[in-house]
C-alpha cells in the first residue's frame, strides 16, 4: 500500500511510503506481544518507509536510528498524557493511535486519529514542548518507532535537509485535527459517520475497485463513537442500517465496503 503525503504537491516532492501488509495485521488479546529491538540495519529498513527518513543519506540515518527504540502496545495504553513534557516523537508502523483529552467531566474527546505511516510529536517541539494531547493506543500490537526528542532537534540543526520534511509532518499532524473539526461539523451522526470513515478509507484503505474497499483496522463501537461524539448506540444502530442495506460487512480481516457510492452520497455538500 502506497501512501503519499498530502503536502508532497506543495514542494515538488512524492513523499510516497511503503507500507509492508504486516500494518494492518491483527494481534489477538493475550497474546503476548513482540518484545526485543531490531538490529540497527532493520531499524534503518524501517525507518526509511516514513517520508521524513527516505531521503535521508545512509550515514545520516544510521546516526539518527541510533536514538530510536521500537516499542508495542495494548489496546488503552497511554503512550503519553497530555501536558508531558515532550521527550520522545512517535512514528507509527502498525496500529492506530488517537489524540485525546479529557475535559472538566472527565469525558474523554478524540482529537486525531494516527495510522501507519504517521507520526506524532514532532508538533509540540515547537510549540512549548509539551504534548497537547494524551496518545493512546487503540489495538493491541500498537508498534512504533521513538526517537528521543533531543537528538530530532540537534538533527535539525546539523542537517538542514530536514527542515523541510519536518514541515511537511507537522502538516500532516494539523491535517488530522482539521479532518476531526469535519467529522463532528458534518450534521447528523450518518453523515459524521460517512466523513469519518471515508477518510479513513481514503488514507487506509486497501483493495480499492470502483464502489468497494477493504479498510484493515476495526473500530469497536466505543472508539466510533467517541470520534463522532455520540452515544454509542445511535453509531451502532446507523451502522445496523448500512449493513441490511448490503453496504458494509465487518469480520476479522477489518470493515469491507461494497457501496461506497451510497455512503459518499451522505456526505454534507
Amino acid at each position: 500500500m502506497n501512501q503519499r503525503s498530502p503536502h508532497a504537491a506543495e514542494t515538488g516532492k512524492d513523499f510516497t511510503v511503503e507500507l509492508p501488509r504486516r500494518v494492518f495485521r491483527r494481534i489477538k488479546r493475550h497474546t503476548p506481544l513482540p518484545s526485543g529491538q531490531p538490529g540497527k540495519e532493520e531499524l534503518m529498513k524501517r525507518a526509511q518507509r516514513f517520508a521524513l527518513f527516505s531521503t535521508l543519506p545512509a550515514r545520516v540515518l544510521a546516526e539518527l536510528v541510533s536514538a530510536a527504540s521500537v516499542q508495542v502496545y495494548r489496546a488503552g495504553e497511554y503512550i503519553w498524557r497530555h501536558n508531558e513534557e515532550d521527550r520522545r516523537v512517535m512514528f507509527i508502523e502498525q496500529g492506530l493511535v488517537k489524540a485525546a483529552r479529557r475535559n472538566r467531566q472527565g469525558v474523554s474527546r478524540t482529537y486525531g486519529l494516527y495510522g501507519p505511516g504517521d507520526s506524532m510529536g514532532i508538533f509540540a517541539i515547537w510549540a512549548g514542548m509539551r504534548y497537547p494531547t494524551d496518545a493512546v493506543a487503540m489495538n493491541d500490537g500498537m508498534t512504533a518507532i521513538f526517537i528521543d526528542t533531543d537528538a530530532m532537534l540537534k538533527f535539525a540543526e546539523k542537517y538542514p535537509r530536514l527542515a523541510s520534511p519536518l514541515r511537511i509532518e507537522i502538516g500532516r499532524f494539523a491535517d488530522a485535527f482539521i479532518h476531526k473539526i469535519e467529522v463532528v461539523s458534518a450534521g447528523a451522526v450518518p453523515q459524521r459517520l460517512a466523513v469519518l470513515m471515508t477518510l479513513l478509507i481514503d488514507r487506509y484503505g486497501v483493495e480499492k475497485k470502483g464502489n468497494k474497499a477493504r479498510l484493515p483496522i476495526t473500530l469497536t463501537l466505543e472508539q466510533i463513537s467517541e470520534i463522532v461524539g455520540v452515544r454509542l448506540e445511535t453509531v451502532a444502530r446507523i451502522l445496523s442500517g448500512w449493513k441490511k442495506q448490503g453496504w458494509l460487512t465487518i469480520d476479522a480481516n477489518g470493515c469491507h465496503f461494497t457501496r461506497l457510492d451510497k455512503v459518499r452520497e451522505l456526505l454534507p455538500d
